[in-house]
């Protein structure tokens, strides 16, 4: 949320934009997520995704059906598409709403802790941070063990628990490698040796959005 590249909001790239409003993200409705989309038919197919795949939550005049039945009765339990029941509680939602008037302060201190944290470990010994591409917003601190460094990932975890700073796998590194997708209609073109590389030699650290200046200072002078 509120990342940019080419001056574009991230989310508005492509037919669809998701986003998590899991406890941990940018905003929290302590679980759930939402889609963003402007596209008329894309928006109707996902009201009825979430609620069941019935009709019931689709304007009359809609992509999915066409025209629906004026009879509400006939209307309230007909099903169309494979659905889910991922419909947002209202308390999620008035959390969501105000936590949104927040935003734009949120990233901003995510941004302040980025400047900090790319001063202090730019040129780390062992580490390679990443890159700003465009305008981040900044969810966490990624890292990958440089190629001509004695350390390996397992004592670099190790370190970083002993200090008393908890580290995640950069998502999910090589996704091809989770059994998943077996299910998938895929193909690989190529070789992975990037994200194979981030993905037995990389992790994250989490960003915040109030101000850690000490704890950013204490992990730049962790020795490894």
């Amino acid at each position: 949320m509120g990342a940019k590249v080419n001056g574009k909001m991230t989310g508005t790239y492509g037919l669809m934009g998701t986003f998590s409003t899991f406890f941990s993200h940018h905003i929290s409705t302590m679980e759930g997520g939402l889609i963003v989309t402007d596209n008329e038919e894309l928006y109707h197919i996902l009201l009825s995704l979430r609620s069941h795949g019935w009709t019931r939550n689709l304007p009359n005049k809609n992509f999915v059906t066409g025209q629906k039945n004026t009879n509400p009765f006939e209307e309230s339990f007909k099903f169309v598409l494979p659905g889910y029941n991922v419909r947002p509680l209202e308390l999620e939602a008035a959390i969501g709403i105000e936590q949104l008037k927040k935003l734009p302060d949120l990233i901003d201190m995510r941004r302040k802790n980025a400047k900090l944290w790319r001063k202090l470990m730019n040129n780390h010994e062992h580490l390679r941070i990443q890159k700003e591409t465009g305008k981040s917003s900044w969810f966490g601190f990624s890292v990958v063990i440089r190629e001509n460094s004695p350390l390996n990932r397992v004592t670099l975890i190790d370190k970083l628990e002993e200090a008393g700073f908890e580290c995640r796998p950069i998502v999910a590194g090589n996704f091809t490698k989770n059994s998943v997708v077996k299910f998938f209609n895929y193909e690989i073109f190529g070789t992975l040796n990037h994200a194979n590389r981030i993905d037995t030699h990389g992790l994250f650290i989490g960003n915040h959005h109030y101000p850690i200046e000490e704890a950013l200072h204490d992990i730049a002078m962790i020795k490894f």
